[in-house]
């Protein structure tokens, strides 16, 4: 009996933790949902492949560049109320996007998505530390991160599946019923919490004057540049490939949202018992030999799915290791700022990502993409090891 009780307040404990993990299971399956229907949503629009992708940059930059702006001009004091409007917005700006008529409409849809997530995402990470130990951080920012690997795993493959069936348009009403669970979700779950000062932008952009942080930002930019430039146009980089083909894109994804899945547990898990810095180094050190392998991985199909398994597990990895280092000597106060300025960090590589992988495809291929994914995967190794060396 007292087993069993003591498994319900475990449950208890962790429930809203995973709820927010489902509102951010809604942001990663909107923004990485492009990938996948990338060809029929340029066909429909009447645009090129490359000038499609520009949606996930459109995305990533109002992340980026909105998120700090956002959280300001919202005056959060309340962070449940304004998690709630955030993800029940998701329901409005993804029905937006499925009645889409013109690239420009689409755009719109793609900037306000990306504000909201930028809203969204580091209030539910920073929450979801405040309530679990301090031994316990790691796993659950890993909880929060799972829900877009989740989105990689399931979410994507399952709006692909679904835009096969009925059209691209049909994976953002899947998104936005998504979001309608999230809503409900963390309004019977997550409990309102002590509430938070209203920061202004001086302040939460004070960070960024300490050369520490601004190394790790750059870091977090360059390692996830590197992984989405491939990943925004996994479809045209592997489907002209003969041992690949274009049939497969759906299960390449799921691969990699698989990996990514192992990934965030298992280095949350080494984050916990290590420390940040030996998983950062490691993953950062994998992830650099594996995107260099991507050629010679695309002569085969086991090894094309052995490439993106491996890039799932350690482009995950790095990123709760990457979280914990920003808050591990940081005062509890700090770790909303801290957060969110890593997230834009995040949303800004991934829009770099795919504003150059556009660019590499209208001027040299898809088939040279994978060179300067290496390069900017081996930044984020040097400067980590820079990082890390000066602490």
């Amino acid at each position: 009996m007292t087993s069993a009780v003591a498994a319900t307040r475990t449950t208890t404990r962790w429930l809203p933790v995973v709820m927010l993990a489902l509102g951010a299971f809604c942001a990663g399956t909107d923004n990485y949902l492009i990938a996948g229907i990338l060809s029929d949503m340029a066909g429909e629009l009447h645009m090129s492949v490359a000038g499609a992708g520009l949606f996930v940059t459109a995305y990533s930059l109002a992340y980026a560049l909105g998120s700090p702006v956002v959280m300001t001009v919202a005056r959060v004091r309340s962070p449940r109320r304004v998690l709630l409007v955030a993800i029940a917005a998701f329901v409005l700006v993804n029905l937006l996007a499925a009645i889409a008529w013109a690239p420009w409409v689409m755009t719109v849809a793609r900037i306000v998505a990306g504000c909201l997530a930028g809203l969204y995402s580091p209030l539910a990470a920073a929450a979801a530390a405040g309530m679990v130990p301090p031994e316990r951080r790691g796993r659950a920012l890993a909880i929060v991160m799972g829900g877009i690997s989740v989105a990689t795993l399931a979410g994507v493959p399952i709006g692909v599946w679904l835009s096969h069936l009925w059209g691209w348009r049909s994976a953002f009403v899947f998104v936005a019923a998504l979001a309608v669970l999230a809503t409900a979700g963390i309004a019977l779950s997550v409990s309102a919490g002590s509430s938070l000062p209203v920061v202004p932008l001086r302040q939460r952009l004070a960070p960024l004057r300490r050369p520490a942080v601004l190394l790790a930002l750059v870091v977090t930019v360059a390692g996830m540049c590197a992984g989405l430039m491939v990943y925004t146009y996994v479809e045209p980089i592997f489907a002209a490939a003969p041992a690949v083909g274009a049939g497969v894109v759906g299960t390449l994804i799921m691969a990699h949202g698989l990996g990514a899945l192992v990934g965030l547990g298992f280095g949350s898990s080494l984050v916990d018992r290590f420390g940040s810095r030996p998983v950062l180094l490691g993953t950062l050190t994998v992830f650099t030999v594996d995107m260099a392998l991507q050629p010679i991985a695309s002569q085969s199909l086991v090894a094309t799915y052995a490439f993106v398994f491996v890039w799932g597990i350690v482009g995950w990895a790095f990123l709760p290791a990457q979280q914990h280092s920003m808050i591990a000597d940081a005062p509890p106060e700090l770790s909303p700022m801290l957060l969110s300025l890593n997230g834009s960090a995040m949303y800004l590589g991934i829009a770099l990502g795919s504003a150059i992988g556009g660019a590499v495809i209208a001027g040299l291929g898809a088939g040279r993409i994978w060179v300067f994914a290496t390069a900017f995967a081996a930044l984020s190794l040097v400067l980590s090891f820079v990082r890390h060396t000066r602490r």
